[in-house]
């Protein structure tokens, strides 16, 4: 997957990629059955921030695939492949799917990689103002299984809410579960303040298990902030003092509509001043 045009720069299992052919039948599983996982991380003045926890989470997930993990797959590796490929600003994203062979069931568990970046202007994440506008997401669910809290490349539902906000001029939309229940927004995790409190919803709810999800709770309760995970109908997101979205690339990013009210965002900018004062210390100096 290499697109010449634009402006990404690509790594396939090691090797600066310029043949699509190859990729694309390297990539068979991914491109047929969706049978890959990805991670979308930041890089900031070269720095991968939360490139250990990404790994983590891949890991596992590969694991619960059924993958065979090879042994030199370790933070070190896959740091020195992301500098190779991507500038010192970057969003990046590391796809891994099963090696070719098979229809349904695989001839071949070993993982295949392929690494993109697109350049960013910032080393780290900036206050967004005013803040986003979410609707509510009506034309999908989103399933509650042992899957869903993985990143796996079945993306169709949520593209299908990225569709429907676009159509209703949002930045974003909510999504809700199997069980009528809010899950996520199209590729972050959604918080809300119950006055002091901070709220997330639970993973057993089909949430992605967001790196920067675990990072904000785990800086809040470092901070003293208490925090919640829980069950949520949209009911009590148009009840909280304050909603914000996360995730790796973008941050914490703050809500100032959902579903036609206003939010204010004052808990949130002091915790987005932690999170990027704990994570990208340099920030503090521009």
């Amino acid at each position: 997957m290499y697109l010449c045009a634009m402006p990404f720069a690509a790594n396939l299992n090691g090797q600066l990629l310029d043949q699509l052919p190859e990729a694309l039948a390297l990539a068979q599983r991914a491109v047929f059955y969706g049978d890959a996982l990805f991670e979308t991380m930041r890089v900031s003045e070269g720095r991968i921030p939360l490139l250990e926890r990404h790994l983590v989470r891949l890991f596992a997930g590969l694991t619960a695939l059924g993958f065979a993990v090879p042994p030199d797959w370790s933070a070190g590796f896959f740091q020195k492949e992301i500098r190779c490929t991507a500038p010192p600003n970057a969003r990046v994203r590391l796809t891994v799917w099963r090696s070719p062979g098979g229809r349904y069931a695989p001839a071949d568990n070993t993982p295949q990689f392929l690494i993109t970046a697109e350049p960013l202007d910032s080393p780290y994440p900036n206050w967004l103002e005013p803040g986003l506008e979410l609707g509510l997401c009506t034309t999908v669910r989103l399933p509650v299984d042992a899957f869903s809290n993985l990143k796996t490349l079945n993306a169709a539902r949520y593209v299908a809410a990225a569709r429907e906000a676009r159509d209703k001029g949002w930045n974003d939309a909510v999504l809700l579960n199997a069980h009528d229940r809010v899950c996520e927004a199209t590729s972050s995790n959604v918080f809300w303040w119950e006055g002091d409190r901070l709220c997330t919803v639970l993973l057993l709810e089909g949430c992605v298990a967001g790196v920067f999800r675990a990072a904000v709770l785990e800086t809040a309760c470092s901070a003293g902030i208490p925090v919640a995970e829980k069950t949520a109908c949209p009911e009590v997101l148009h009840a909280a003092n304050e909603i914000f979205l996360t995730n790796a690339a973008r941050g914490i990013m703050p809500v100032r509509i959902f579903a036609g009210r206003n939010y204010s965002s004052s808990r949130t900018r002091h915790l987005f001043d932690l999170i990027r004062h704990a994570f990208w210390p340099t920030a503090e100096n521009q």
